[in-house]
């Protein structure tokens, strides 16, 4: 990994860290509670624009999305091994 693109990491995690601390508990254990008033106040609380907040639901999502896959894959092969696939 490039040194740049380190930087560019580190700046989004800092920025991320103060989007996730503005959020409620509720809102950080489901992340689909957040509608458009609550996103606007998260932003306001984290210093942060809107659409920043939005990409970090996004960024969550698509990784939840992309573990279940992964975990999905994995069982398929398990279930092969045991000749039920």
């Amino acid at each position: 990994v490039k040194e740049d693109q380190l930087d560019k990491m580190e700046e989004k995690i800092d920025k991320w860290r103060y989007i996730i601390q503005s959020m409620n508990q509720a809102e950080k254990a489901d992340p689909d509670l957040l509608n458009a008033s609550r996103v606007k106040r998260i932003a306001r609380g984290s210093g942060w624009p809107e659409h920043e907040v939005k990409e970090l639901i996004k960024n969550y999502k698509n990784s939840k999305n992309m573990m279940k896959a992964s975990k999905g894959r994995q069982m398929q092969g398990f279930l092969r091994k045991l000749g039920m696939g």
